[in-house]
């Protein structure tokens, strides 16, 4: 984040943003990975919440834990906020580079949900 203070890096970055959101391919790719990584989330949230209900697990992300001990059954508006600020970004810079990382995150973000689904219905 130190290089985002200086205003010649920060214009940089918005140039390049420009330019990677310029680029019709760009849009679209983004726009299909954060559709994407919603998806994931709303399944998420739901394996989460199924699995914990049930008494089969507990939550492994700490964030998300302390703001289940912090929020209770309002920790879902906090990852929701917490997804949409992600999308947005994705969404404002689709670089290339950006969209790979993201969507290696997401897939193993995918694995893990899938799991949880496991976990959530007594299968692993």
């Amino acid at each position: 984040m130190v290089f985002l203070l200086s205003s010649r890096r920060r214009s940089g970055l918005m140039r390049a943003a420009a330019a990677a959101r310029a680029a019709a391919a760009s849009r679209k790719a983004a726009l299909a990975l954060v559709i994407f990584y919603n998806l994931v989330g709303v399944v998420d949230v739901f394996s989460t919440s199924l699995a914990l209900s049930r008494g089969l697990g507990e939550e492994a992300n700490p964030l998300l834990q302390a703001m289940m001990d912090s929020f209770g059954e309002r920790w879902v508006v906090g990852k929701f906020s917490l997804q949409a600020l992600v999308s947005a970004m994705v969404l404002w810079f689709p670089h290339a580079y950006v969209m790979g990382l993201f969507g290696v995150a997401v897939s193993l973000n995918a694995v893990i949900v899938v799991n949880n689904l496991l976990i959530a219905y007594g299968l692993n």
